[in-house]
């Protein structure tokens, strides 16, 4: 499971995920954790930036091709039909390997004429993109209580903005900001290290938390 935050400012662009990968059984339970220092984020030629949540395997082999065939995105229409070619090779793999479905989503935030944009995908719909402002995505097996905790979650991000309004209007800190929104869930899959991106017209930065 992962946690991700995403949310587009206007001017910049911010995601931040948890770093723990864990081990489960064929169930769905958690067996183990292998690591707290796995990157959900991954940025491309310091120009796109992409957090998943979801299937692993999906997301490594959406990363493959990407590494692979960057050079050719330009022959696309459109950046996010190279990327959604991406996602769904990963999705392939996946179900040419693994048992159960790939469930998985993707977050591209790039520019666009200094415009951020911020496009979702999810393997409900084989990634065909749609533009967000803002997302919290946390895999559960209801959506009822995925509902509830996005909504505490929204809840507890806007009371702290509330709050200290000049200090979060600068996006360092509000990748903090998020990643105290992450740590604060209780629950094995979801660990309590994070890694935040921050993309604007003045290049990439990156925090640990």
């Amino acid at each position: 499971m992962t946690m991700v935050i995403a949310q587009n400012l206007g001017n910049s662009l911010i995601m931040t995920a948890d770093r723990r990968i864990s081990n489960t059984n064929h169930l769905g339970e958690v067996i183990g954790i292998s690591s707290d220092d796995y990157k959900k984020i991954k940025i491309i030629n310091n120009k796109y930036i992409i957090s998943f949540a979801g299937r692993l395997d999906v997301a490594k082999k959406a990363f493959e091709f990407i590494d692979e065939k960057i050079n050719t995105i330009n022959n696309y229409m459109d950046p996010d039909l190279f990327f959604k070619k991406a996602f769904n090779y990963g999705k392939e793999y996946y179900e040419e390997n693994f048992p159960g479905e790939p469930l998985s989503v993707f977050y591209l935030g790039y520019l666009k004429q200094k415009e951020p944009k911020l496009i979702g995908f999810s393997s409900d719909d084989n990634y065909n993109g749609i533009e967000v402002k803002g997302t919290i995505k946390r895999n559960s097996k209801s959506l009822d209580d995925e509902k509830i905790f996005i909504n505490e979650t929204i809840d507890f991000i806007n009371d702290e903005i509330s709050r200290r309004q000049h200090y979060y209007k600068f996006p360092r800190n509000l990748a903090e900001l998020f990643s105290k929104a992450i740590k604060r869930v209780d629950d094995v899959m979801i660990g309590d290290t994070t890694y935040s991106v921050v993309l604007s017209q003045n290049g990439i930065e990156e925090y640990y938390h």
